[in-house]
């Protein structure tokens, strides 16, 4: 099978042993860049890009052991160079040192316990400017993170192969998930896999029946007719789980909200593939003030159909 209009998208043509994928499910590059050093580590972007439950963890985790070292540090600076702290029992000394370095990393200062002597002073100055670099960096990435520019889309779990006129087509389906408006959209669909004959990786940017509308205000079918001219065409299922397909997809709209253009990746293995089914039309009903009501999650509904 010899396969034409092949690209390069910069994940090199070599054949692995195992079954690879380029991107994962939630669009990220599944790359792991190493033997670059530390000084190259990419902590903001890390920070930007990481999921929400992982960054609030680590920002939760880091706040408790940044006052609990402070709070150690002043317990053994000693409790009698404080003024106002409770000295009932050890423990209680430990706590009250702990909440007096929650105050004064974050400036808020209650004044119930305060530093008396040189040491306790110098301790606490430390720590409330450590406290305002702290919170500066962590408001410029809280920032970054609300104000990243992207397309929040919602892609049917499965590809489908359903008839499409005299011939078959391969399709999935989108929807936007947010209320902002999403126009221009625009789909490019690359197919990756390995080539029996050349024993490499090779990337086949697919035909598609629509590559662009004009608005994405409901769903959006995309789908690649399967006729003679298609890499798809004769291969089954079967066959492109034996070949490691993979099919990465990019969706690029201007977000109106903000009047920038925003992209969204993902992919889809041969597993994904159901046959002989078509989606199920998403319900549409206007509510009381005329306005159409879409339930996002049927972007993932099919129906199987008769052979």
């Amino acid at each position: 099978m010899k396969f034409k209009n092949e690209k390069e998208l910069g994940f090199g043509n070599k054949r692995y042993q195992n079954t690879v994928r380029f991107l994962n499910r939630d669009g990220s590059v599944n790359i792991s860049r190493r033997g670059l050093g530390f000084e190259n580590l990419d902590l903001y972007n890390w920070f930007i890009s990481s999921r929400h439950s992982v960054f609030y963890s680590i920002l939760l985790v880091g706040y408790l052991a940044v006052n609990f070292i402070f709070g150690s540090l002043y317990y053994c600076i000693g409790a009698d160079q404080f003024g106002g702290i409770d000295t009932s029992t050890e423990f209680q000394k430990f706590i009250s040192l702990f909440f007096f370095s929650a105050q004064t990393i974050t400036t808020l200062g209650y004044g119930h316990i305060y530093p008396v002597g040189n040491a306790a002073s110098v301790a606490a100055a430390f720590e409330s400017l450590l406290g305002l670099l702290a919170f500066a960096i962590v408001t410029g990435i809280l920032f970054g993170r609300f104000s990243r520019p992207r397309a929040h889309l919602e892609y049917s779990k499965n590809l489908l192969i359903a008839p499409y006129g005299e011939i078959k087509g391969l399709m999935f389906r989108i929807s936007n998930k947010k209320q902002y408006e999403l126009i221009e959209a625009e789909a490019s669909v690359m197919l990756s896999m390995n080539d029996p004959q050349s024993g490499k990786r090779i990337f086949l940017q697919l035909p598609l029946e629509i590559s662009k509308i004009n608005f994405l205000t409901l769903s959006w079918t995309i789908v690649h007719p399967i006729d003679d001219k298609s890499p798809l065409y004769g291969l089954s299922i079967q066959d492109l789980e034996k070949l490691d397909m993979e099919l990465m997809i990019l969706i690029q709209a201007v977000n109106d909200g903000i009047a920038q253009t925003v992209y969204s990746r993902f992919s889809y293995k041969a597993h994904d593939i159901v046959e002989g089914a078509k989606f199920r039309p998403m319900k549409t009903e206007p509510d009381a003030r005329g306005r159409l009501q879409l339930n996002v999650t049927e972007v993932h509904h099919f129906d199987y159909v008769e052979k």
